[in-house]
């Protein structure tokens, strides 16, 4: 009799041992999708796909984004990747993927936004597109009020993209490098600032193009800072 009662708790340990695992595994969940250049037309293949935990914490005041990454996958020459995981999160953290190319030598776009339901197939399908270079041969006159800036925007959005050029000097010919969104119409500004940091003036000039798919184009502008 007192065998089979220790063969019954060991049974009573055991599957509770194996309940406990299981809840801290967590359901299978998938992640999966496609990279590809829409623009050109192409699937990427061996681009780097870094699936991450996020969370805030505080300390001394200071508050910041902690992340922890949990699997790493490549695309195929189809450009398709998948990732498998158990899904478990405390409170607070959340899944994202971790960016890995800053615009060198891809521009991740989404097509939604990333939102990792567990137990799910999941499919998060990227447009990761080559930036190209505009090469502006600048003449700046009158820089009386530096730094003279250059950027480019996306003229659909207005938003301001990659790089920015900071001139200082008063009179200057010289050829700058901007980065820029293939095959798009954009806005190229040229802008500074008068007065004080509070209440400064500012002073703008923009020139409209849409870029090729050629990965270099050159440009060139006669900036007199005292027209504008």
């Amino acid at each position: 009799m007192r065998h089979v009662l220790k063969i019954v708790v060991s049974l009573v340990l055991l599957s509770a041992i194996v309940a406990c695992t299981k809840e801290d595994i967590g359901p299978q969940t998938v992640l999966k999708g496609r990279v590809s250049d829409d623009i050109r037309g192409v699937n990427i293949e061996g681009y780097k796909i870094v699936l991450v935990k996020n969370w805030r914490s505080c300390e001394n005041f200071m508050c910041g984004l902690n992340s922890e990454e949990v699997a790493t996958a490549y695309t195929d020459r189809n450009g398709e990747y998948s990732i498998t995981f158990n899904y478990k999160l405390n409170e607070g953290e959340r899944y994202t993927l971790s960016e890995q190319y800053y615009g060198a030598p891809y521009y991740p776009e989404y097509s939604e936004q990333i939102e990792i339901v567990s137990g799910k197939t999941n499919t998060v399908d990227i447009n990761a597109w080559k930036p190209v270079e505009l090469n502006l041969n600048v003449t700046v006159l009158n820089n009386d009020s530096p730094p003279l800036m250059i950027r480019n925007e996306i003229d659909a959005s207005n938003s301001a993209f990659l790089n920015i050029v900071n001139i200082y000097e008063e009179n200057i010919t010289k050829t700058y490098t901007l980065r820029s969104k293939p095959n798009t119409d954009i806005k190229i500004i040229f802008w500074y600032y008068t007065g004080d940091n509070s209440s400064g003036t500012l002073h703008q000039k923009e020139f409209s193009y849409r870029t090729t798919l050629e990965d270099v184009t050159t440009l060139s502008y006669k900036i007199d800072c005292s027209t504008f």
